[in-house]
């Protein structure tokens, strides 16, 4: 190879196969940044199908665990 940076040295191909080889990565890794979260909160929502409607329904056990506001 060589190692001189010259107009000669330079290949096309390869700079566009390492570009897209980039662009593909960098896509996986925020598709699992954003598919990850987005999965993990439809399976809460999923089993939060199966709890007893008595449940749903019930005060929060937590009160003074939020700020509560006036309406």
């Amino acid at each position: 190879m060589d190692s001189r940076n010259t107009k000669g040295s330079w290949d096309r191909e390869m700079s566009i196969a390492q570009i897209f080889g980039q662009m593909f990565s960098g896509s996986l890794v925020a598709g699992a940044l954003v598919g990850v979260p987005v999965v993990f909160i439809v399976a809460l929502m999923w089993l939060g199908e199966f709890l007893p409607a008595e449940s749903k329904l019930a005060d929060d056990p937590t009160p003074d665990s939020f700020v509560s506001s006036k309406d």
